[in-house]
């Protein structure tokens, strides 16, 4: 559980800086903001929170049953 929790902050965090600054800063700057992006931007970040904490979750159980065979 803890992991999952790990990774969803940092699929959070990451999600931020890629959606919020990155791909937010180069749609502001071709002009005005039209409704797709605003979706995107506004929606990016909890969606790579998910994947972030689904993501953590799979490496977290491979390493286990990977360090359970070698023991």
């Amino acid at each position: 559980m803890g992991v999952a929790i790990l990774g969803l902050f940092l699929g959070l965090a990451v999600g931020f800086l890629v959606f919020s600054e990155l791909v937010g800063r180069i749609v502001a700057s071709s002009g005005s903001v039209q409704a797709p992006w605003t979706f995107v931007i506004g929606f990016g970040p909890q969606v790579l929170a998910a994947l972030g904490a689904v993501l953590a979750v799979v490496v977290d159980n491979r390493y286990r049953n990977r360090g359970g065979k070698e023991q």
